[in-house]
C-alpha cells in the first residue's frame, strides 16, 4: 500500500549535501521591505543565501570622546605629579595642565606638550661678557658670575678659578712665522719690524748721524741782492726717515734795505733753494757775524713747525741728491740788499734726527 501523502506545511527530509555556503544582504526600502523572504541556492558543493539587509536612518551625533582625562587640580610644579598612577585603563590619558604645559600619564611615563601653538622667537639677549682669572691657589677665592645690566643687554664678570697648567716650553724666536731669519743675527743686533717681518738689524743705524759743512763749500759773494745761495752739502742716504737739525755761523757785511740796515741774515733750506723746507735762519749782530739756529715758521706761513709725527721738514729714507741736499743762502727780509760774505771759518752742523725706524729697501 502507497505512503500517504503528507499534509501540507510538513517537513519532509530529502537529503544531505555538503555545501560552502555564501550569505549576501540585499539593501531594501524600509517602505517596502521583502517580509521576510530569503534565498537558498545550491550549485555543486557551493550554496548561496540571500536574506533582506536593512539599513536604518543616522542616529543623533554623539560626544566626542576626550583627547585626554584633564585633571583639574592645582599643580604648582612637575613635582607635585602623582607618583602612583598605573597602566590601568582608569588611570591612562589622565593630564595635567600646569603653567603653559600638559603632563600626560600613558600608563609608563609622562609626555609633555605646549598648550596651543608656538609663539615667534622672542628677542636674543646682547651679552657682553668679561672673564677675570683668579689665583688657583688662594682658597679663599672661589668661581662666581657676576650680572648686570638689563635683560636684552646683560653683563656678565666671569670671575674663573682656573687652574694653571704646566709650564710651556719657551717659544723660539727665529722659528716665528713673522720673523726674517734670512740673514743670521750678529751680536748687538735687535730684533725691529723691517716692514714685511721681523729682522735682527744694527740699532747703531737708527741712532742720529752728525755732519759739518766746512767753509770749502762756501762760496764768496759781493753784490746786490735779496737771497743768493753762497754753499750746500749733500747728506748721505739714511735707512730712516730723519729731519735735518741745523746750527753754524757765518760772516757777512754790507746795507740792506729794511729797518736794520746794516744787520745782514741768511737763511738754510733743505731740497731747494728757494722753495725747499726752512730749517734754519742767521739774524746778523752789530759784530757783524751771524749765528744760525734751527727755524721753520716765517711771515707766510707762521704756524709751521716741526713735531715727531707732523712731517714737516721729513727727508724720507734712503733719499740722494737734491732731496737730501742742504742750501744755505744770504737771505734780506727787505727789498734788496748789497752784501760782502766771506767763507772764511764760515761753518755749519747738520744732525739726522731718525723719525722712523729703519725702513726696508734702497740701494
Amino acid at each position: 500500500m502507497p505512503a500517504p501523502t503528507p499534509p501540507p506545511g510538513s517537513d519532509v527530509y530529502l537529503g544531505s549535501v555538503l555545501t560552502n555556503v555564501h550569505l549576501w544582504g540585499i539593501i531594501s526600502d524600509l517602505d517596502t521591505p521583502t517580509m521576510m523572504a530569503g534565498s537558498f541556492e545550491i550549485l555543486g558543493k557551493d550554496g548561496a543565501i540571500a536574506l533582506d539587509a536593512l539599513v536604518g536612518p543616522q542616529g543623533v551625533p554623539g560626544e566626542n570622546a576626550p583627547i585626554v582625562d584633564m585633571q583639574w587640580e592645582d599643580f604648582d610644579s612637575p613635582e607635585d605629579l602623582p607618583t602612583n598612577l598605573t597602566d590601568d585603563p582608569v588611570d591612562v590619558g589622565k593630564a595635567w595642565w600646569i603653567e603653559n604645559m600638559v603632563y600626560v600619564w600613558d600608563g609608563t611615563g609622562w609626555r609633555i606638550r605646549m598648550m596651543g601653538v608656538a609663539g615667534p622667537a622672542g628677542p636674543v639677549p646682547n651679552i657682553h661678557p668679561t672673564v677675570q682669572l683668579l689665583n688657583p691657589d688662594d682658597d679663599s677665592l672661589e668661581s662666581t658670575i657676576e650680572v648686570s645690566g638689563t635683560a636684552l643687554n646683560p653683563g656678565w664678570l666671569l670671575k674663573l678659578k682656573a687652574p694653571r697648567g704646566p709650564k710651556g716650553n719657551n717659544a723660539t724666536l727665529r722659528n716665528a712665522t713673522d720673523y726674517d731669519n734670512a740673514v743670521a743675527p750678529q751680536i748687538g743686533e735687535a730684533i725691529v719690524w723691517n716692514g714685511h717681518k721681523f729682522q735682527a738689524r744694527s740699532i747703531g743705524n737708527i741712532m742720529p748721524r752728525f755732519y759739518t759743512m766746512p767753509e770749502a763749500n762756501f762760496t764768496n759773494f759781493s753784490g746786490m741782492t735779496t737771497r743768493m745761495q753762497i754753499g750746500s752739502i749733500v747728506i748721505p742716504p739714511q735707512q730712516f726717515d730723519w729731519v735735518p737739525y741745523v746750527t753754524g755761523h757765518i760772516r757777512a757785511v754790507g746795507i740792506e734795505a729794511d729797518s736794520d740796515p746794516l744787520i745782514l741774515g741768511c737763511e738754510v733750506r733743505v731740497g731747494h733753494p728757494s722753495t725747499g723746507q726752512l730749517i734754519g735762519r742767521g739774524f746778523g749782530n752789530s759784530s757783524t757775524w751771524t749765528t744760525i739756529v734751527p727755524h721753520v715758521s716765517m711771515p707766510g706761513a707762521p704756524n709751521d713747525a716741526i713735531t715727531p709725527d707732523n712731517r714737516v721738514g721729513v727727508v724720507p729714507a734712503y733719499s740722494t741728491g737734491a732731496a737730501t741736499t742742504i742750501y744755505v743762502n744770504l737771505f734780506n727780509d727787505g727789498i734788496t740788499g748789497v752784501y760782502s760774505f766771506n767763507k772764511r771759518n764760515a761753518q755749519l752742523a747738520i744732525q739726522c734726527i731718525p723719525v722712523s725706524g729703519i725702513i726696508g729697501g734702497g740701494s
